[in-house]
């Protein structure tokens, strides 16, 4: 239970007792799905010998060698402050710290430690509208160098640039109290100062946030790059992101965009200062280009380097029997529940008809969604808009139909009309063969869909125009820490919906999902939990702007030789900063 002043208090806040989740790199069982469930708790370390380091060693780690890591596609960002995709932020564990951070060891335990602060920080007036951070003695970038204070401050700044809006803007919104929180203060590149408004900073260890309303969550958003900090004398701009400066154990050698990444060790990082990450191996060598059917065939032969090596797309569906028949294979595998939803969003200013988005619920057929993903070992149904993975998540159905549908139930929803709905998809091999599903699926109810491939380029941007000319899009979101309020609020509050760049991509507006969404973010994490299952619940059950599909799960590989990859329930991609080589 969280209580108002528990973080000054505290040395260990249980948020979440009891989440199912999946345990990682298990690698038993029938490899049929995520049946077996271990427990998962949420914590937030207050002690401050949590929060110091060095981490616990990993039993039989072995230092030496280059860790190899295989990714189709570049990283959109390595800018820690513009940095919103999972497998960036996996990486830049390794080079870039943060005022907080997850602790994870693979065994379900999540527990929230200061970074560089010696605690996940201090609630000043225990009113969640004050947030103190103290940094440690010792932390030092790349080249020696102290990390100060202000150049956290300055990292926060640099944010509210309009030419770094890629990034989460949790922090930048409370500061202001707006949404439209760049509208005069735009960051030290547009005339404004280093410092941003509502952030002060007192000598070189000290940073206070002070915002407009409460923000209880604000511990969990400091994890985000958001607070990297950054000194000013290195600041290059938009091409930061080709060189940023390592505060972590690793640091850039050579960045061939589109091409490979490598970290070299960062001689003046101190594990002393550091609770959460090693530094076992070297070197760690990002390449990019191989598609997933490569990786996975690169990691089933295991050979030279890619012994060495962990894959980041998931194993193909076309590859998986070949992966879950190998026994040596599959104890390779890194397979688990992942924080993301995937989900049919019903643009409500189209599909006005409440009965008629209700039986698109009860129309689709998850089992066959599953199946063209490659089986259940890649999720398993979902009824509720959040993952089971949220703290407070609770299971309901409120459009019963099975894993394949009712179609009947449907079909006298819809009262013998035919309606014709364009569903709008990412046109890639990954999703032509799930449209083919999501077709099939509503046709059998009576529903007319034209499908509408988009180029994968530009489908967000498309489906996030307030206006565009679709019915039904595909969407996978997972939340940034694991809170409802970080689900909830983007997906369905109507208060921020604009002309262009939308996440409420149901462009659901109504009053008083709106109201609850203002309520449950002012409150504290373990009143809020119940809250906003409650509000998961009323959305669907009322309004049913969207039908869930699946919770995801991850599956990938690793080489013989690479060990300890651990799959994050945070931020759901495998992460690297405790793995080792096998000598």
């Amino acid at each position: 239970m969280r209580r108002r002043a528990a973080l000054a208090a505290l040395s260990a806040l249980v948020l979440a007792g009891s989440l199912a989740a999946c345990s990682k790199n298990t690698g038993t069982g029938d490899g049929g799905g995520n049946e077996h469930h271990s427990e998962q708790t949420s914590a937030i370390a207050t002690d401050p010998k949590d929060s110091m380091g060095p981490a616990a060693a990993v039993k039989g780690a072995t230092t030496g060698g280059t860790f190899h890591y295989l990714e189709e596609s570049d990283f959109e960002h390595l800018d820690p402050q513009r940095t919103y995709i999972v497998d960036a932020m996996a990486v830049e564990h390794l080079f870039v710290r943060t005022l907080t951070m997850f602790k994870e060891t693979g065994d379900g335990k999540v527990t929230l430690v200061g970074d560089l602060a010696k605690t996940p920080g201090k609630d000043v007036k225990g009113d969640c509208r004050q947030w103190r951070f103290t940094l440690k003695s010792g932390l030092r970038y790349e080249d020696g160098s102290p990390i100060t204070a202000a150049d956290v401050a300055y990292g926060v700044a640099r944010s509210f640039s309009p030419d770094m809006s890629e990034g989460p803007t949790y922090i930048q919104s409370w500061l202001t109290g707006s949404d439209d929180y760049n509208a005069t203060y735009k960051g030290p590149y547009n005339g404004g100062a280093k410092v941003p408004p509502g952030v002060t900073v007192d000598g070189d260890d000290t940073i206070t946030f002070t915002f407009k309303q409460p923000q209880c969550d604000m511990p969990f958003a400091a994890s985000m790059g958001v607070t990297a900090p950054v000194p000013a004398a290195k600041d290059t701009g938009t091409k930061y992101d080709l060189r940023p400066f390592a505060s972590g154990p690793y640091k850039i050698d050579k960045y061939l965009k589109g091409t490979s990444l490598t970290l070299v060790r960062n001689k003046y990082w101190d594990a002393k200062t550091d609770a959460v990450r090693h530094a076992y191996y070297d070197t760690f060598v990002a390449t990019f280009g191989d598609s997933d059917v490569q990786q996975t065939q690169r990691m089933m032969a295991s050979n030279g380097d890619d012994a060495n090596a962990t894959m980041y797309e998931n194993v193909p569906a076309a590859l998986l029997p070949k992966v879950l028949g190998d026994p040596a294979v599959k104890k390779r595998m890194i397979q688990g529940l992942s924080p993301f939803v995937s989900y049919l969003a019903i643009n409500t200013q189209r599909v006005t008809d409440l009965k008629v988005r209700q039986a698109l619920n009860y129309a689709m057929d998850r089992g066959a969604y599953l199946q063209a993903r490659g089986g259940t070992i890649t999720g398993e149904p979902a009824t509720a808009i959040l993952s089971p993975l949220t703290i407070g998540y609770q299971k309901y159905d409120p459009y019963p139909g099975g894993t394949h549908g009712d179609v009947a139930k449907a079909k006298e929803l819809l009262g013998g009309k035919k309606p014709k709905l364009v569903y709008a998809y990412r046109n890639d091999s990954k999703n032509q063969p799930l449209a083919a599903v999501v077709k099939n699926a509503l046709e059998r109810a009576g529903f007319q869909i034209v499908l509408r491939p988009i180029d994968k380029a530009s489908y967000y941007d498309q489906i996030g125009a307030k206006n565009n000319p679709y019915d039904l899009y595909l969407n996978t979101w997972g939340f940034d820490w694991p809170s409802a309020a970080t689900v909830l609020p983007p997906l369905f509050n109507g208060k921020q919906i604009q002309p262009k760049g939308n996440k409420d991509y149901s462009y659901l507006n109504v009053d008083d999902v709106n109201a609850a969404i203002a309520t449950n973010s002012a409150m504290h994490a373990d009143k809020a939990a119940p809250e906003w299952a409650k509000l998961d619940k009323t959305i669907m059950t009322k309004y049913a702007p969207v039908v869930p599909i699946i919770a995801t799960s991850n599956v990938t590989l690793s080489g013989t030789k690479c060990k300890n990859v651990v799959l994050s329930h945070v931020i759901g991609t495998p992460v690297f900063y405790n793995a080792y080589l096998a000598r």
